[in-house]
């Protein structure tokens, strides 16, 4: 009935709780009304009245929210942060948020963390103590409750930058190996925009370019279904919202996707390559690996005009072949070529 209720000259009020521009009803109103035709009155937000009561300044908080979302927890943003709070929800309060942190980063079970549960409320109440503590408090399962997770000198996440292989779910070694990985993210020179994964196999160059630059989206695209389960088991465990994954063919799905400044193809024949160059934005950068003799071939002799850079990478590494002796031994060389479209006018 809000539409209905809204139109004409009347003078309509409507009384919510906090700040209604803060997932509030203020979004809903600015959707039927101009925002010249609406006066709001804030009142304080369910996180500040927590930091009030845990006495806690709040100018560098990261916020987010979960009310109605099943989407993972981004563990890194949060527990990077100096600072966060996150909105619950009845299917994901606060006690249940707190153990899907520790869940994806066991060390953050120390982290000093507060809870609001039904703030404002006559059984109000206000939590303090650790992660693990509110994630074992029965207290902090109420339906309206505010995470906070604050300030101290645990450990914290490491960047997502070249992480072990054993970090994701692959299939038969169709991975890029963590230095490879951290030399094709270089070459990329990540920034906001779009990416495109092409031929993800695990997914780890696009999740781990979605974790490093939150302003990317990222699409992955593998034909394969079972390396699709694959990807989307790696993006939950990683807790992002950015990266989204397609089943099909690289050649036919990105006809419908929109146009990237960045590319990487983990292997591919000369039609995808000259393919995803036309669609990347004036600017934009492609990066490609190969490992077979004749697709490197291909790599040098395609849109050599446009080509900057063009490497082989080979990883040695130590194993011990007898108690107490190692030897290096090398692994097959990775061939890398970057390609930059002109520059925008």
């Amino acid at each position: 009935h809000l539409p209905e209720l809204l139109k004409g000259d009347r003078r309509t009020v409507v009384l919510a709780t906090g700040d209604p521009l803060y997932y509030g009803i203020g979004s809903t109103l600015l959707r039927f009304v101009s925002p010249e035709r609406l006066n709001f009155h804030p009142a304080p937000t369910a996180f500040q009245r927590l930091f009030a009561e845990l006495g806690q300044p709040w100018e560098n908080v990261r916020l987010f929210s979960f009310h109605a979302r099943k989407s993972p927890v981004p563990y890194r943003a949060v527990l990077n942060s100096s600072l966060s709070v996150i909105y619950g929800d009845p299917q994901r309060p606060a006690q249940k948020i707190a153990s899907e942190l520790i869940a994806a980063f066991p060390e953050a079970a120390e982290r000093k963390a507060g809870a609001g549960c039904n703030l404002g409320l006559p059984d109000e109440l206000i939590l303090r103590g650790t992660l693990a503590e509110i994630a074992d408090n029965p207290a902090a399962a109420a339906s309206l409750s505010v995470l906070a997770v604050l300030p101290d000198d645990t450990e914290q996440p490491p960047l997502p930058l070249g992480l072990p292989d054993e970090t994701y779910v692959h299939h038969k070694n169709m991975i890029t190996h963590p230095e490879v990985r951290a030399v094709v993210l270089s070459k990329l020179r990540l920034a906001p925009g779009v990416l495109w994964d092409l031929g993800a196999g695990s997914g780890s160059v696009g999740i781990e370019a979605a974790g490093m630059c939150p302003g990317l989206q990222v699409f992955a695209i593998e034909k394969d279904v079972e390396r699709v389960q694959h990807i989307l088991k790696n993006i939950d465990k990683e807790g992002l919202t950015n990266i989204q994954v397609l089943q099909g063919k690289s050649e036919v799905l990105t006809a419908e996707l929109p146009r990237p400044n960045r590319i990487f193809i983990g292997g591919g024949g000369k039609e995808l390559l000259e393919a995803a160059f036309e669609r990347l934005v004036p600017g934009g950068i492609l990066v490609m690996t190969a490992v077979m003799l004749d697709t490197i071939a291909m790599m040098c002799h395609t849109l050599r005009e446009h080509r900057q850079e063009f490497l082989t990478l080979q990883v040695s590494r130590a194993e011990e072949i007898l108690p107490g002796n190692s030897m290096i031994r090398a692994e097959n060389p990775i061939a890398v070529g970057v390609w930059r479209k002109g520059s925008r006018k």
